[in-house]
């Protein structure tokens, strides 16, 4: 495959989630499009063929990079939650995506009041789908430093959301 197509593919693949991603970073869609731009332009100036194997976190790691770069110019933080999660299957009745809507919201607002670490780490795992190997290469961390804080985030939204719903679990 060449440089160019290898690209190509992977602004395909990845311009939409890395834009989502660098949005919570920075706090704002435009400077989130501008960290992407970066990203992509620093992918040019790379041997694209010899970083193919590594590649999505490669991408994950500079795209956080430029994002924390843009934050810092600006001096904005994001309290705006997770977008661009849909739950609701287009296949349900009104009542049913209506109800996995309002939940999706309330996960929504969940995630967003958790700390920017565990935050970041909840978008790479569920909405880019990265390995746990793949979120440590990001965030220069190691990986059991990435399982132990992925599972504090999930055990934290598990105890809210099962103290919002208690009325609804069986007893």
């Amino acid at each position: 495959m060449s440089p160019e197509s290898i690209i190509t593919e992977a602004l395909g693949r990845y311009e939409r989630i890395l834009v989502s991603y660098a949005k919570e970073i920075t706090g704002d869609l435009e400077s989130a499009r501008d960290a992407v731009q970066e990203t992509f332009l620093r992918l040019s100036r790379q041997d694209v063929v010899a970083l193919e194997p590594r590649l999505r976190p490669w991408l994950f790691l500079v795209c956080r990079n430029c994002a924390l770069d843009h934050r810092r110019k600006i001096v904005r933080f994001s309290t705006e939650p997770i977008e661009d999660m849909d739950f609701a299957s287009s296949e349900a009745g009104p009542d049913h995506r209506a109800i996995a809507e309002e939940d999706a919201g309330r996960l929504r607002e969940l995630v967003a009041g958790l700390p920017r670490q565990q935050r970041e780490l909840i978008k790479l795992k569920f909405e880019a789908g990265l390995s746990y190997k793949e979120m440590a290469e990001a965030l220069k961390t190691s990986v059991s430093t990435v399982g132990v804080q992925l599972h504090d985030a999930v055990k934290t939204l598990r105890r809210q959301w099962l103290a919002e719903n208690s009325d609804i679990l069986p007893t």
